[in-house]
């Protein structure tokens, strides 16, 4: 806790005191991006605000239909969660919504346009499973008491990148799951690159140092009764970020 309250402190002494608005002319803007409607009417603005050591704070995208260094960006923002922003028309931007952190929390979403600058954002719901992707099964094994299956799993295009791991506990025989049902990884790392049954009852992960402490956040909420441990193995995942036997 005190290393959070002096870190939030030292964050605040890199922020503007203005901290309720978002412009150009601040001196820790940063443009990353210009994307022009066809007709070049319109733009999104790419932003982000410079914390220096600390990296980017509140960035975001802004729909504009002028670059002007005195408007605040914050009227003008995209919502945040949104991500493959791109122009449909002059007059219209396709979005999509990241549904995967919902799924790990088992919490429902709600997809909902936007209008800003006379321009709607047209917002669908996004799994990374585009059409044309193929389940590529990584691992699959059974219990010690042949009850449950381990199965690790992503979704990817022939001779595509690798996608995210999916892992589910299943009973033995039963369908694979759309999605994890006990951890669902994203698009930086699968934060654990083996799994096997130590007991009936017990798994055992491996993941590296690096991404060791991150592996908590992506373990499905609700998910099966199976415990696990996780185990730190640098010797052969030290370069590892992606679970490939």
């Amino acid at each position: 806790m005190k290393y959070l309250l002096v870190l939030m402190l030292v964050l605040s002494s890199c922020i503007p005191f203005r901290k309720n608005e978002i412009l150009m002319s601040d001196p820790n803007f940063v443009e990353f991006e210009r994307l022009y409607s066809p007709d070049s009417s319109n733009v999104i603005l790419n932003y982000g605000i410079d914390l220096g050591a600390f990296g980017y704070g509140r960035a975001g995208k802004a729909v504009l239909t002028s670059i002007d260094s005195t408007v605040d960006l914050k009227n003008f923002t995209i919502q945040g969660n949104l991500i493959k922003v791109r122009w449909k028309n002059q007059d219209t931007i396709s979005a999509k919504l990241d549904v995967i952190p919902y799924l790990r929390e088992n919490k429902k979403y709600k997809i909902k346009n936007q209008t800003i600058n006379g321009i709607e954002i047209e917002v669908q719901p996004y799994d990374y499973i585009e059409p044309g992707f193929k389940r590529i099964i990584e691992c699959r094994e059974v219990s010690p008491d042949e009850k449950h299956e381990l199965i690790a799993y992503r979704y990817m295009k022939e001779n595509g990148g690798l996608n995210f791991i999916h892992v589910s506990i299943i009973e033995t025989g039963q369908e694979i799951p759309k999605y994890g049902n006990f951890l669902i990884a994203d698009m930086q790392s699968d934060y654990v690159f083996d799994g096997e049954w130590i007991f009936e009852n017990k798994l055992a992960f491996y993941t590296n140092e690096l991404y060791a402490d991150l592996v908590q956040y992506f373990f499905v909420k609700d998910r099966p009764g199976i415990e696990y441990e996780l185990r730190i193995d640098n010797e052969r995942f030290s370069s590892k970020y992606r679970w490939i036997r």
